[in-house]
């Protein structure tokens, strides 16, 4: 789950987003706005029954991001997003599976299926933020998008190069830094998709190496400085049978 609280030296806060939420049904709005409300990465600026009421506020308002149901009444969610500008970016809610499709033909950010769980509506909010060019949150280089996790029921921004390695379990990641050990609820298929695909590989179901910090490796175990091990020179980690043609990109992601 994910916020803009800034932890530990070089971290900065990162510029909430605005939005507003359309959707027919009382219930899926007062939940949406609710969890809107409260996310630090988000300021609320409006919620709507209908797409008709929100076109009449948008002639003289703009915002960052709409959360948009696509069966309403008036006007389905999928041609009011036509008439959005490009800038505006969107995140499509449902009770339907079928028009996930849809979404993805309109180049929407996401897709969130109802009813929706906070875990999955943070993720959506992620994925908002680094798809918005102008919302990258410098840490410590300038240019470096920050990796923003609720631990503790508390949000931390952490810089994706700390990260050394990423331990899977079931609906939780474990992420070990030199100095610690955090812990989120967020999948770690979910949370791979958000990092660096260029510093970032999956050796295994259950875990993610940074390959920065890659010391030696076979086709059965990967070596990483880890001064955050019980000895403090290591630590030895498998290579699943189904990831070991993986391995190759290595060198290359090394380089």
């Amino acid at each position: 789950m994910i916020g803009f609280v800034s932890y530990g030296h070089g971290c900065a806060e990162a510029k909430p987003l605005s939005c507003i939420i359309i959707d027919d049904e009382p219930i899926a709005r007062r939940g949406l706005a609710l969890m809107a409300s409260h996310h630090p990465l988000l300021k609320l600026m409006g919620v709507f029954p209908g797409p008709l009421e929100a076109l009449e506020w948008m002639k003289s308002n703009s915002v960052d991001l709409v959360f948009l149901d696509i069966e309403m009444p008036d006007m389905r969610g999928i041609d009011f997003a036509g008439h959005l500008p490009s800038s505006t970016l969107v995140v499509f809610t449902t009770a339907y599976s079928e028009y996930a499709a849809c979404s993805y033909d309109l180049d929407a950010v996401d897709y969130l299926l109802k009813p929706i769980q906070a875990a999955r509506f943070d993720r959506a909010v992620q994925k908002t933020l680094l798809r918005s060019a102008d919302r990258t949150v410098p840490g410590p280089a300038e240019g470096t998008v920050m990796l923003t996790l609720r631990v503790d029921r508390r949000f931390m921004n952490i810089a994706p190069e700390s990260i050394v390695y990423i331990e899977g379990v079931k609906d939780y990641v474990k992420i070990h830094t030199d100095t610690e050990r955090l812990i989120s609820r967020v999948t770690i298929k979910a949370l791979l998709e958000l990092l660096p695909p260029e510093r970032f590989l999956r050796i295994h179901k259950s875990y993610v190496v940074n390959t920065q910090r890659v010391k030696a490796y076979d086709s059965t175990s990967v070596t990483l400085c880890y001064s955050g091990s019980e000895t403090g020179h290591g630590v030895d980690l498998p290579v699943g049978a189904s990831f070991r043609g993986e391995l190759h990109k290595l060198r290359l992601m090394q380089n």
